[in-house]
């Protein structure tokens, strides 16, 4: 007995070793990943990447030189539907004048278990498809066919890039778990790379070296054309290099999916990653060529393009209009609102971030469209044509990832300073419709900025305002001795959420607006509503409407049970999280601040009122106060709910946390009327 019992246990040990020992192999799923129905680790997951493998190296050719190649095969766990947008891959393809990425050998299959048995499904070419994303990018994408509930979808692809000074950032974590994840960066002892690691998740690299080798084959003519022996004849020889390839891994395990959190900005920045920066090159009998630079020399770059600085020279094609629009303008702030006006007027933004102009100012004045650089850099000439201290301001835009490292690439958006000769400054952005003097769209004020003075000089700058936000509400209501809610609401919004307004809702009707109050606030009888202001850049936006409500007063046995601030409370903390390994992204400070006066019926009292109570956050970051006060029959609750800080840090997550928790058990309250 004791015979089998070994032999059980050592049969069970082979199996664990083997198991876990996998090899992976395109084209080859083993039976527990078809039949798997959860990921032990993550029972939320709806999909898991069993294994991912990636690899970084340089490979020589005669004609091109070293070039970088990216090879990926990825397997994925299908657990329901809600997996099944983990089966779509878009591969971004770098491009420019010189040359462009090129993706080749892209296999995929499907796996499934239909009817009992396993039924496979093939990638076809007609699958995959390729577009334009951007002036600088192609992407190729596909989504592999046939899912089930349960499937298992592989797909492996190569990328040639002919840029050998950039290597992409290497992921190491998703928004879905990883169960197997193997990276290998090599490079040629010839180029030096600087490398950073981001995210909270701990990383491993393992450094070490290998040798590599580059084949020549010599051609050599001897001789020239003889009238006796005919032509030259062509001889070959071969020769070797030896290098030393540095090599880069990364093995991890049972990575955990990367947690969307609340008021995230760009959350990419905080996913586990290594970004490699070229730092110089030194090639066999060469120089070395440094690459590394500073965000000043970018900067200078930038300037002195002939897309870039020799735009702001031009004066041309606007000079007659201008002469027209400034004529007798003597005081400098109104000439910069009338050139400012003048462009937001006359181009339309055709939604293309970049630094540098495409088709160049004088064709996209005269198109009457243009770039995000086209429009400033046209809006940055005629302010100093108009005899105002213009300079443009280089974006890095909220949708782009931080560069860690002072890059060409990390820059994609103008904006316009203009200084005044009293100090005052004004940031414009011309792009934007609703734009206004120092209310710029997120996009910006979410971003890194740095300003270009005319010798190509840069400082950086923080474009986040100083000033809060405001939501401002009044509320009159009345209760009925039946429980019945009616009264009117006054909104107003001002800086950036009358901004925020206008983009979003600036354009609609009356109507549309009327059914957004109606989803928000689930209210089913909307009355009366009035929209004013939404014209009046700069200014703030109005809202009023009248309400009635037969769900907000719990009536038993003779008493009424309502939280006063009606639909306007906080109904959850949106802060759920224990911990939180990011910052906190407002975008901008803000304020909302309720004043509500609520009429009692006739024959009943307050019997349990509201505590007035006050919460403040550490630092200034922020602040509740509650008030609530009773008169006769009248009930006056005052509000005020403060931001002060548009970046919180994690290290105040759990203040943050309790902050909220609070307001929201304060705003949830209930009041207690009782009949006479």
């Amino acid at each position: 007995m004791k015979t089998i019992k070994i032999l059980i246990v050592s049969v069970f040990f082979v199996f664990s070793t083997i198991s876990y020992a996998q090899e992976y192999k395109f084209g080859k799923v083993s039976k527990e990943e078809l039949i798997e129905t959860i990921y032990t680790e993550d029972s939320s997951a709806n999909a898991v990447v069993l294994y991912e493998n990636k690899r970084v190296s340089f490979e020589y050719n005669s004609v091109d030189g070293f070039e970088v190649i990216t090879e990926v095969f990825k397997r994925i766990k299908l657990y329901n539907k809600e997996g099944y947008e983990n089966a779509t891959e878009k591969i971004y393809l770098y491009k420019n004048r010189s040359g462009k990425e090129k993706v080749t050998g892209i296999k995929g299959i499907t796996h499934s278990i239909v009817n009992g048995k396993l039924v496979t499904t093939k990638l076809k070419k007609e699958g995959v498809f390729e577009e334009e994303f951007s002036e600088y990018k192609n992407v190729t994408k596909f989504t592999m066919p046939s899912l089930k509930e349960g499937s298992v979808v592989e797909y492996k692809y190569r990328i040639t890039s002919p840029f050998y000074f950039y290597i992409d950032r290497v992921y190491l974590q998703y928004d879905i778990p990883i169960k197997k994840i193997s990276v290998k960066v090599e490079t040629p002892e010839y180029f030096n790379f600087k490398k950073r690691t981001v995210g909270y998740l701990p990383i491993k690299i393992k450094e070490s070296k290998r040798n590599g080798k580059i084949n020549f084959v010599n051609k050599q003519r001897e001789g020239g054309y003889n009238l006796r022996t005919g032509p030259a004849k062509t001889s070959y020889s071969n020769s070797t290099l030896d290098y030393v390839i540095n090599v880069n891994s990364v093995d991890n395990n049972n990575v955990p999916a990367f947690k969307k959190e609340p008021y995230a900005g760009n959350f990419s920045n905080y996913i586990s990653s290594i970004v490699y920066e070229l730092e110089y090159t030194k090639f066999p009998n060469g120089a070395i060529k440094n690459y590394s630079t500073t965000w000043g020399d970018v900067t200078k770059e930038i300037y002195q393009s002939t897309k870039f600085g020799d735009e702001l020279k031009r004066e041309g094609y606007f000079k007659e209009d201008l002469d027209k629009l400034i004529k007798g303008v003597v005081n400098p702030v109104e000439r910069a609102a009338l050139v400012y006006g003048f462009v937001k007027k006359k181009m339309a933004w055709n939604g293309k971030a970049n630094v540098y102009t495409d088709k160049g100012v004088k064709k996209a004045y005269k198109d009457g469209t243009g770039n995000a650089a086209e429009i400033n850099i046209m809006l940055t000439a005629m302010l100093n044509y108009a005899k105002l201290e213009a300079n443009p301001v280089l974006v890095s835009t909220s949708d782009r990832l931080i560069s860690l490292f002072p890059t060409l690439d990390g820059f994609n958006y103008v904006i316009t300073r203009v200084k005044f000769p009293d100090g005052k400054i004004l940031y414009l952005d011309g792009t934007d419709p609703y734009g206004f003097p120092n209310v710029l769209p997120n996009r910006v004020i979410q971003g890194m900025a740095r300003v270009i003075a005319k010798n190509g000089a840069s400082q950086s700058l923080n474009l986040r305002p100083k000033k809060n936000s405001v939501n401002q509400y009044s509320v009159n209501y009345e209760i009925d001795d039946k429980g019945n809610v009616n009264g009117k609401l006054n909104m107003r919004h001002t800086h950036y959420l009358a901004h925020e307004f206008r983009t979003n809702h600036g354009g609609k009707d009356i109507e549309t607006n009327k059914k957004r109050i109606q989803d928000k606030y689930d209210i089913l009888e909307v009355e009366n509503y009035h929209l004013k202001g939404t014209d009046k850049l700069g200014k703030g936006v109005s809202e009023s409407f009248e309400f009635s409500l037969d769900d907000q007063v719990e009536m038993i046995e003779g008493e009424m049970f309502f939280a006063p601030m009606l639909f306007l409370k906080s109904k959850i903390n949106v802060f759920k999280s224990e911990d939180r390994k990011y910052p906190v992204d407002f975008a901008f400070g803000y304020s909302n601040s309720y004043i509500l006066n609520i009429k009692i019926p006739e024959g009943y009292e307050v019997v349990e009122s509201l505590k007035s109570e006050r919460i403040k956050m550490p630092e200034g970051l922020g602040e509740f106060y509650f008030m609530s006060s009773v008169t006769n029959n009248t009930i006056q609750i005052k509000v005020t709910e403060k931001i002060n800080r548009a970046l919180i840090s994690v290290e105040y997550y759990p203040t943050l946390k309790e902050f909220y928790s609070k307001l929201v058990e304060k705003e949830n309250e209930h009041l207690v009327l009782k009949k006479i």
